[in-house]
């Protein structure tokens, strides 16, 4: 069985944890080929792709998937919305690898950062 990937479809929850990383990474990847999707980098991208949908996979045990259907009541599409959270996963992640030696609570600035995303935001970003 492989996976099919949508970013503009709900995932199953269950179903997208059967697979692992790798499936779900080549999945994400075999969609923006499909798509004629250009990425300046492809395993970067999928990989962010597959951590927020990760998250959501979730479900009310981590506020992920709550901020995604916040941003779509807020215009944003599913795929744009997973993009917007994802730009603030890799800001988190990078600014991480840059505090040396420092005890942040990333985790926590993270979803701060996320409760304070909104479409407008992500909007104003993307340009």
């Amino acid at each position: 069985m492989s996976l099919h990937y949508d970013p503009d479809r709900h995932i199953d929850p269950e179903a997208w944890l059967e697979f692992d990383e790798f499936e779900r990474i080549e999945a994400v990847k075999e969609y923006h080929r499909r798509t004629k999707v250009r990425l300046p980098n492809e395993n970067l991208h999928a990989a962010t792709h597959v951590i927020v949908e990760n998250q959501v996979a979730l479900g009310d045990a981590y506020p992920v998937r709550s901020v995604l259907f916040r941003l779509m009541e807020e215009g944003l599409s599913r795929h744009d919305a997973i993009h917007a959270i994802g730009l603030v996963l890799a800001e988190g992640l990078f600014a991480g690898s840059r505090q040396e030696g420092q005890t942040a609570d990333l985790n926590a600035e993270y979803l701060e950062k996320l409760n304070r995303l909104t479409a407008e935001s992500w909007r104003k970003r993307a340009g």
